[in-house]
């Protein structure tokens, strides 16, 4: 029982998942580890609990699917997400990505987890001509999703997210 019950939720998450855009997730990635690293630095410097900081630890990037889709698709037209996406699907996209997801971690002062990927003259080239599309525009030159209202969204998400690990009480023995 137990065992289709696992079954069914992991089914349930794929489905969730590809219900929201590869751009999305990305998105979403890059917001919750900016989240976890400023708890990180606050835990660090006293100004956070460990067992709230825990909690926001163990978040995962579904945890900002619903707020990045809707900054995705009310930034880009419906053929930008799809050009988008399939970008970031791509192996110069998905190297592009996590660039910049590692440089989060330099930005904000941390040793990222891994070498950046290396990225080869042909990469560089479909990096270039998606950056030259109206896709590539919107998102590497208008920034539109680090838009005001974009950044508002983010940080109205990760404000909910903090008040419910709020709630986590440390682990007592007694």
């Amino acid at each position: 029982m137990h065992r289709t019950l696992t079954l069914t939720a992991c089914l349930l998450a794929s489905f969730a998942a590809e219900a929201v855009s590869t751009t999305a997730q990305i998105t979403a990635q890059s917001a919750l580890l900016g989240v976890q690293l400023a708890a990180k630095h606050r835990e660090a410097k006293g100004g956070l609990p460990a067992a709230q900081n825990a909690c926001i630890q163990a978040l995962q990037p579904s945890e900002f699917y619903e707020t990045t889709e809707r900054v995705v698709t009310t930034s880009l037209s419906a053929s930008e997400v799809a050009a988008a996406d399939r970008f970031f699907s791509s192996v110069p996209g998905h190297k592009y990505a996590r660039q910049g997801l590692l440089g989060i971690y330099t930005a904000l002062g941390e040793k990222a987890p891994e070498p950046l990927p290396a990225i080869s003259a042909a990469e560089v080239k479909a990096i270039d001509a998606f950056a030259a599309s109206p896709a590539g525009q919107a998102l590497f030159t208008r920034q539109v999703l680090q838009s005001p209202a974009a950044r508002d969204a983010y940080d109205g998400r990760a404000r909910e997210l903090i008040t419910r690990c709020q709630a986590a009480k440390p682990d007592r023995a007694d």
